[in-house]
């Protein structure tokens, strides 16, 4: 929630809406249209997430520690991205965003690098996957409008084009919305026909659901086993408190 006294810098207008940008002790949030928060950065802080979504999503890297190509479908304010290019020197980010003007606004208000491992696509996320030929290892799908989670990232389409573009031991992180029950059974159906093994979900406080999958499955979450790779990574995006977000992590559907 946006606090009341925010004061907003900038509004611009596109086919798709109204996008707003606001500031508020030192904090700058993003909004489409009259919908919620789309994203926001800590001004003194840009390359640490706010959002636990967002934080919850960056769990990829226990799995997926040194990818070499990532792939983001949806921008945003950028806060995926920045964080991305700043904690992997070594990787480039390819970002596919609908609508320039959210690029723009990214760019201009949100501290979205100037970085030449940075590919921008202006593109729908479903025309840009049915084309590309790029292989990933590592590609996230958060894609929202103001009326908010866009259906595409289940289409089945969609799913077998992610299963196409990932790498052997790549993985796919999905945003989702389940109003944090923990449980989604059309995900579980729809991922089951592209990848092997388990999925792993997160539940977040407000509604977000974020998913893994691999085409070669996943293992059962063990923050004991994991708990170095968590508190280097954890200390490395500005000490966020990553270990409680990976033992909320849980098997979609159950363990056979």
């Amino acid at each position: 929630m946006i606090p009341s006294l925010a004061v907003e810098l900038h509004r611009s207008k596109d086919r798709w809406g109204t996008l707003h940008v606001f500031e508020y002790q030192g904090v700058r949030y993003l909004t489409f249209g009259e919908g919620g928060e789309q994203s926001a950065i800590n001004l003194n802080q840009p390359h640490t997430p706010l959002y636990e979504y967002t934080q919850a999503m960056l769990l990829a890297l226990i799995f997926c520690p040194q990818p070499r190509h990532i792939t983001l479908l949806g921008l945003g304010g950028g806060s995926l991205a920045t964080t991305l290019l700043h904690q992997l020197p070594d990787s480039t980010v390819t970002a596919v965003e609908l609508r320039r003007k959210v690029v723009d606004t990214a760019q201009q208000w949100f501290y979205l690098p100037d970085n030449p491992r940075l590919t921008i696509e202006i593109a729908d996320a479903a025309d840009f996957m049915m084309r590309t030929e790029q292989t990933c290892d590592l590609l996230f799908a958060d894609i929202y409008l103001d009326e908010g989670m866009q259906q595409v990232q289940l289409c089945p389409d969609m799913l077998a084009d992610c299963e196409r573009i990932l790498n052997d031991d790549g993985l796919l992180v999905l945003n989702l919305w389940d109003e944090g029950q923990g449980y989604h059974p059309l995900a579980l159906e729809r991922l089951s026909k592209h990848f092997e093994g388990h999925f792993l979900a997160c539940p977040i406080e407000g509604g977000n659901l974020v998913l893994f999958a691999s085409k070669r499955g996943l293992p059962a979450p063990d923050s004991r086993h994991h708990l170095s790779a968590l508190r280097r990574l954890s200390k490395r995006i500005g000490n966020l408190p990553l270990q409680p977000l990976f033992e909320r992590l849980r098997p979609l559907g159950g363990w056979d």
